[in-house]
């Protein structure tokens, strides 16, 4: 998929892109059924409660289709274009959120650059935990003079902090810069979302060592949940782009615990 420079110059300033009816509905209803088999599997009898958010990879044998994402062109390519350059699959996962998740971004190092594809198997607006961005706020000084404390230095609700509201119907997807500021409020105890992320491949030492860094915070996260962050499944995906990744991250020390 071949974004135009319009798409390039928006994601640029605004730090996201939305996507309508990416994935088909044949391919929603399967992302569906792999996504709760895949969640379903890592928790101990089966069923989230829904008194806590449950996060699970979905790199593994019993979401194919979801996994087969990351090397997807739709997502591949387009994370390639907006980056400028090689990129590295580093996560497809999904969780069930609990309640509303407040403002944050996903990384306060901005020495490298990572895009979070969304995908939402459920209907969302603004009432129901539709996600929320702030345009903007992936660059500095925006990023830094943001507080997670809007009550207190806005005098403003959380629900209230000023952003874009992703509404949106299976199918659709969006994009964003991981130092985006992003929040979701008033969804369920079951709220479903999936997620496709990459990194830049580093070619300076500076984004080279906050890759590493970030990739150590994750590989501890799994080691907690008592899986490797890298299965046999995920490892052994015949795809070449997919492969370079396996080699690449092997190079920079990033595929495994350390």
């Amino acid at each position: 998929m071949k974004l135009s420079k319009q798409q390039l110059n928006l994601f640029h300033d605004f730090g996201f892109l939305v996507f309508r009816q990416l994935l088909s509905a044949e391919e929603m209803a399967r992302y569906s059924r792999e996504f709760n088999a895949g969640l379903d599997s890592w928790i101990e009898g089966g069923q989230h409660d829904g008194k806590s958010r449950h996060y699970a990879s979905l790199m593994e044998e019993q979401s194919p289709f979801i996994a087969g994402l990351a090397h997807d062109s739709r997502f591949a390519d387009v994370a390639e274009q907006l980056m400028g350059k090689d990129v590295l699959a580093i996560a497809v996962d999904g969780n069930y959120h609990v309640s509303d998740t407040r403002w944050h971004p996903d990384t306060r190092a901005l020495d490298y650059m990572a895009v979070k594809f969304c995908i939402y198997p459920d209907p969302l607006d603004g009432d129901t935990g539709a996600l929320r961005v702030i345009p903007g706020s992936h660059r500095d000084p925006f990023h830094s003079q943001i507080s997670r404390e809007p009550e207190t230095v806005y005098n403003i609700a959380q629900a209230d902090v000023p952003a874009y509201t992703f509404v949106s119907q299976p199918g659709d997807v969006l994009v964003f810069n991981v130092a985006l500021w992003h929040a979701a409020f008033g969804g369920d105890n079951h709220r479903r979302q999936g997620v496709v992320v990459y990194y830049e491949d580093p070619d300076t030492p500076e984004a080279t060592e906050a890759i590493q860094e970030q990739m150590r915070g994750n590989h501890r996260a799994f080691a907690q949940a008592g899986r490797p962050m890298y299965g046999p499944y995920w490892r052994s995906i015949d795809d070449d782009r997919h492969q370079r990744w396996i080699r690449r991250l092997g190079e920079l020390e990033a595929l495994e615990t350390h």
